[in-house]
């Protein structure tokens, strides 16, 4: 029971915000989103204090083990935060109102079935319940996109993430098919031990690769994202950008360490080829976007190709730095996002040019998201460079320097364009008349925390560096 404690309480949030949202006025439903933060609060904390480290439920379906535990704090603190982005906006307080933004009560129902789908999918234990995990994961995310009614660009949004979901899943479909014809089993580890290296093994992992590639925005299917963010309402896009790469981190965690881990050796300079390409695409593209919300789908598309360089090394050194980047990245992204998301609300641009003069109208937040930028560039010492260094120093000792060089270079080049987003609030005037802007003191807190997280998780192994010799070591304590 207890493994499974944090779902059925994030499950009973979801139907306890729906059911307030029919029984309660117009006006006392403010209490909506504080009632979801409260539900993921309490499973963060019973994930954290009472869920062991291992265990199994339903026949051996549903299982725990540290790499499920730590994805699950994860699914958990994106969506507390994405919950708190969305309050302002959802409950009227935003200086631009929005139409068709609406249905308090159905939002954060299906914000929270989400997370339950993701924290299933971690946990899954055979092929049936990993893709069903997958759709909950998922098929929420595609109304999310289209949650604006009223608007075009969040209708074609929603489509358009509906068709390339719907095509990453078949393939998915597909590929897990095959592997149940090849050995008639359904449990993940089954499967392990019956498969053997034949040409309809590896049109199977071509297929999961081709639908998780969609999944993580990986170079080429990579082409939904850019409209998709654009065209979402802008705190659907922040969670957006960590809770489907978050899903397909986990989905591709059980597919290759579960079932396929024996094989990871084969096909690792396709995986150098796919993060080559990926993070050079992201970066290259990210340059000339204006819109910033398209700027971060490239920037969430070179991040994955940073991210699956862990893949290249033996699961005791990339298991544990890929779960540390994927912690980075969602505090770094949601902290870029969070100065998006308040910027909209208060002005209703989405232009890079639109932030001219930022650090003089409101400098806190002008400073929270240069930090976070800055540590998505992967500048020592915030945490995106102590990230990537974990997933280099892999790729090294794998033998690919090559690649390395490539993501040194990539690297650089994203500094660049990061550099836009400051210059414009910090060396551009702002615009004739400009006012300061207000925040409230939940979203001022949020982003501070959030801030602050990008400035400590870059601190922390640098710490323990003094103590210890080896710089995996505390990585490797993550999923012990």
């Amino acid at each position: 029971m207890l493994v499974m404690l944090p779902e059925i309480v994030v499950i009973a949030a979801a139907f306890a915000v729906l059911l307030a949202d029919l029984l309660l006025s117009e006006r006392r439903r403010v209490i909506l989103a504080p009632l979801a933060m409260a539900g993921l609060a309490a499973a963060m904390v019973v994930t954290v204090v009472a869920v062991p480290q291992s265990g199994e439920m339903l026949g051996g379906r549903f299982g725990m083990d540290p790499v499920a535990w730590w994805f699950k704090v994860l699914f958990l603190l994106a969506a507390l935060v994405s919950v708190a982005l969305s309050m302002d906006l959802l409950d009227g307080r935003a200086r631009v109102r929005v139409r068709g933004i609406g249905h308090r009560g159905e939002y954060y129902t299906l914000l929270l079935a989400t997370v339950v789908g993701m924290m299933c999918l971690i946990s899954a234990r055979d092929i049936i319940t990993l893709y069903v995990a997958l759709e909950l994961a998922t098929i929420p995310l595609f109304v999310l996109a289209a949650w604006r009614r009223d608007d075009a660009l969040s209708g074609e949004a929603g489509l358009k993430y509906v068709i390339i979901g719907a095509l990453a899943s078949a393939f998915i479909l597909y590929g897990l098919g095959l592997m149940y014809g090849l050995t008639g089993q359904t449990d993940l580890a089954a499967i392990a031990r019956g498969l053997k290296s034949t040409s309809a093994f590896w049109l199977a992992a071509a297929m999961v690769m081709a639908g998780v590639g969609f999944k993580l925005t990986i170079v080429p299917f990579h082409m939904w994202a850019a409209d998709v963010y654009q065209g979402a309402p802008t705190p659907v896009t922040a969670y957006l950008s960590v809770a489907s790469k978050g899903a397909g981190l986990a989905f591709i965690f059980q597919l290759f360490f579960r079932v396929m881990g024996g094989y990871l050796e084969d096909w690792a300079i396709l995986v150098a080829l796919f993060a080559a390409a990926t993070m050079t695409l992201g970066n290259v593209v990210a340059i000339v976007q204006q819109n910033i919300k398209r700027f971060m789908a490239f920037s969430a598309i070179s991040q994955a190709g940073y991210l699956i360089m862990g893949f290249l090394g033996p699961s005791a050194e990339g298991v544990p730095a890929m779960l540390f980047y994927m912690l980075v990245y969602v505090v770094t992204n949601l902290a870029v996002f969070a100065g998006i998301v308040w910027y909209a609300n208060e002005t209703g641009r989405e232009e890079i040019k639109d932030y001219r003069g930022l650090s003089r109208t409101n400098p806190l937040m002008a400073l929270a998201m240069m930090v976070a930028l800055f540590s998505l560039a992967g500048i020592p010492p915030l945490s995106g460079f102590v990230g990537k260094f974990f997933l280099f120093s892999i790729a090294s000792r794998a033998g690919f320097h090559w690649l390395v060089a490539v993501a040194a270079v990539n690297s650089t080049v994203s500094l660049y364009y990061y550099l836009r987003i400051v210059r414009q609030m910090y060396i551009e005037p702002t615009f004739d008349g400009a006012a300061s802007l207000r925040v409230t003191s939940a979203f001022a807190a949020t982003t501070a925390a959030l801030a602050a997280g990008v400035l400590l998780l870059g601190v922390v192994p640098f710490f323990y560096e003094v103590i210890s010799a080896d710089t995996l070591t505390w990585l490797a304590a993550l999923v012990r």
